[in-house]
């Protein structure tokens, strides 16, 4: 949502107890949408509030440590909790100060904060601040999703050399590990290079699909568990071929200069990760025209299904299901036609987006309408707010400055 609808709704400026009395009855699902935001914002301002207040008593203690028992005993919670908040609260003040005045303002939540802060612990406080800076005027306005990938380009580009270095740190903190859970239960955690987990969870995905196919009653989750678990353990083989996508430019991968890539799942990764997977895997490369701007150029066919190759072009292209909140990976959707097959709608890349299932059905409910905009960006509007909501395409490889 705008700014501008933002700071127009009934609801601005009200004290919080106004939300806790208000008569949801008479509010009709648009303005009940409005409150929503309200509260929302809201939520946010005092959670930028309860961080100052934090930071204010480490402060006036001098000491951290003192600060975690005192608020541990104060506000009955866990030493464990209240050291993650005090580091957050420390974190956001002295290296992202424009978010946290966004978060204070009610236009970034404690999520989105805390993927900023994430994406910039290994970066000196200098280039903390300094991808805060860039990114400060769109990241009010970006899902979760969008401002992780835009976290990734803008690190690389302000300290590549650095990432490249942290990178080569973090591969060898790889590792697993287990956490007991109640009722008989344990969790597993595998911490490695994303491209490996990507490759992992494809080859888990493909065998669990070709199971449901085959008329399998388990659940996907129970799918994908007990063939991880069946594939350890050897009692169960698979010929199913793992897959990960990555793009960037030719240059890139013959070691001519050093731009960034895309890794499909993850987001931009150095040119250096980049060649790794492109000659450490057995790589099958597809070559894309693009344009100036980087952005795939057109393809079109004469038949409602899309051919392989037209299918992987809007994936390459889309990158991800095209509903502005959701991040589902491009190859894991639906082709479908913006404009209806039978209204005369051709199946090629301008009238062919990506959809995961569950949106897909969504849009063919009638709760939504879709259509492409001027830029090529895919807007959804609710038939419920009559409001657009609006997911831009992002170039497929980045372009050298002139």
């Amino acid at each position: 949502m705008n700014d501008e609808r933002r700071a127009g709704t009934a609801y601005a400026d009200r004290p919080p107890s106004i939300f806790l009395t208000m008569d949801l009855k008479k509010l009709s699902a648009t303005q009940r949408m409005d409150l929503l935001n309200e509260v929302d914002n809201a939520r946010a301002t005092l959670d930028a509030a309860y961080l100052r207040t934090v930071n204010g008593l480490v402060e006036a203690l001098g000491d951290t440590q003192a600060a975690v028992d005192l608020i541990t005993v104060e506000r009955k919670t866990t030493s464990a909790r209240v050291g993650k908040d005090i580091a957050f609260a420390g974190s956001l003040a002295a290296r992202h100060p424009l978010s946290f005045a966004a978060l204070a303002d009610g236009r970034l939540n404690w999520l989105r904060a805390d993927i900023v802060d994430r994406a910039c612990s290994g970066l000196t406080e200098k280039n903390a601040r300094a991808v805060d800076a860039a990114i400060h005027p769109h990241a009010s306005e970006l899902s979760p999703g969008q401002l992780w990938s835009l976290l990734r380009k803008t690190i690389l580009s302000i300290d590549p050399e650095g990432e490249a270095k942290r990178r080569a740190i973090a591969k060898g903190r790889r590792r697993i590990s287990v956490r007991t859970e109640p009722d008989g239960m344990a969790t597993q955690f595998w911490h490695d290079s994303a491209e490996n987990i990507l490759a992992v969870q494809d080859r888990i995905d493909t065998i669990a699909r070709d199971h449901k196919r085959g008329g399998d009653s388990r659940s996907m989750n129970e799918l994908r568990a007990d063939i991880m678990r069946d594939l350890l353990l050897g009692k169960y083989s698979s010929k199913t071929v793992a897959h990960v996508y990555v793009a960037g430019n030719a240059s890139t991968i013959l070691g001519l200069d050093d731009l960034p890539g895309t890794l499909r799942g993850y987001g931009a990764i150095t040119a250096e990760q980049l060649r790794e997977i492109a000659f450490g895997l057995h790589a099958v490369w597809t070559g894309v025209l693009v344009d100036d701007g980087g952005y795939p150029k057109k393809m079109a066919e004469k038949k409602y299904r899309p051919s392989a190759a037209l299918k992987e072009f809007v994936q390459l292209r889309d990158n991800t299901c095209t509903f502005p909140a959701c991040y589902l990976v491009a190859h894991k959707t639906d082709y479908d036609h913006v404009r209806p097959w039978n209204r005369r709608g051709p199946t090629d890349d301008t009238n062919g987006n990506c959809e995961c299932r569950r949106h897909h059905r969504a849009k063919h409910s009638g709760r939504w309408r879709v259509r492409t905009g001027a830029d090529g960006e895919t807007v959804w509007t609710s038939a419920i707010t009559r409001r657009d909501y609006t997911k831009r395409r992002e170039p497929l490889v980045p372009v050298m400055a002139e």
